[in-house]
């Protein structure tokens, strides 16, 4: 005889197999009572019996929460991974997820079909309208980092990106330099336009050419790729988006014969590890992956526990670094 399955229950009570795990897994708080009643009805018609080696290996009162990020390899994704699993509660399991912008729904979809709790949404939503229908049919909350706009559908975790590119600006001007050049990529995501759009702001309000902007790939090796381009636009100044772009531009820079600081100076962002640990110590704007991560966790963990708030929109400072790739022109 077949064993009944958890679809079998969803279908009989006419809701999702999401709805039915959360219920049976007594995270039944975001449902009302009627929903609850039809489940557990079904439940019993049919003689459902849940699957106990599930119920071990995920335990039947913790919290499976989804981290869905664009990549795990670039350092400052790598560091936000491991604050999350070091703050996150006893009774709270992360699954992390990198995706692409052709995967991201189909990747949302099977992390809800397994059961996820709740999700942080850290990479670019092209499409946030659908996506909050998705969850909120499914009754899964979630919240955002600053990769994506702010829609008002949830919280939303943002660094000043305006101010840290404005900061990034403010520094090499008063250092003297006024030919001056931005290393972006193809596609810029919400964070990286606000960072742009500050440091073209500072430039403005000091009557300053407009920075020559150059695209490249979002790595070292585009970093890398576009050195000549920034010798042959004779700027002294250079910020990069992120600081794997600058290191990249740096070893580019070397390898055309030109010196950092003395010939050109770079600004970074994110501060990741080897920021300060580089020769020459890498200049750069750093955000505080601490609070990203620990206020991210909270805000989830509030929702899935069913304690309401008003979607919040969080702003965290920048800093600036001053290392020794940033000098004083002559």
């Amino acid at each position: 005889m077949k064993r009944v399955s958890i679809k079998d229950v969803a279908k009989e009570a006419g809701v999702s197999v999401t709805t039915v795990s959360h219920i049976l897994n007594q995270n039944e708080t975001r449902f009302s009572k009627e929903t609850i009643q039809k489940v557990l009805l079904a439940k019993d018609r049919l003689g459902y019996i849940p699957n106990k080696n599930a119920q071990q290996l995920r335990g039947q009162t913790r919290k499976l929460i989804g981290v869905v990020l664009p990549n795990l390899t670039n350092p400052f994704f790598s560091a936000m991974m491991q604050r999350m699993d070091d703050c996150k509660a006893d009774d709270v399991d992360l699954c992390f997820i990198a995706t692409s912008s052709t995967d991201f729904k189909d990747n949302i979809q099977h992390l809800v079909e397994r059961g996820i709790d709740g999700l942080v949404i850290g990479r670019y939503v092209n499409d946030p309208h659908h996506l909050n229908d998705y969850l909120s049919k499914h009754h899964v909350p979630y919240v955002l980092l600053d990769q994506s706009e702010d829609h008002g559908y949830t919280d939303i975790i943002r660094t000043n990106e305006i101010e840290g590119g404005q900061t990034a600006a403010q520094h090499l001007i008063e250092l003297g330099h006024q030919q001056l050049a931005i290393i972006q990529p193809h596609e810029l995501m919400a964070n990286m336009k606000d960072r742009v759009r500050g440091f073209e702001q500072m430039c403005q309000s000091h009557q300053l050419p407009a920075p020559v902007r150059i695209c490249t790939e979002l790595s070292k090796a585009g970093g890398r790729d576009i050195a000549t381009k920034l010798v042959e636009h004779h700027v002294t100044g250079v910020f990069a988006i992120n600081d794997e772009l600058a290191i990249g531009c740096i070893r580019g820079l070397t390898e055309c014969g030109k010196s950092v600081p003395d010939d050109l100076s770079v600004v970074g962002y994110d501060d990741i590890d080897m920021a300060g640990y580089m020769t020459p110590a890498l200049t750069t704007i750093a955000q505080s992956v601490d609070d990203i991560a620990h206020i991210s966790l909270q805000l989830i963990t509030d929702k899935i526990n069913g304690r309401p708030h008003e979607n919040k929109r969080v702003e965290l400072p920048t800093q600036l670094m001053q290392r020794e790739t940033t000098r004083q022109l002559s």
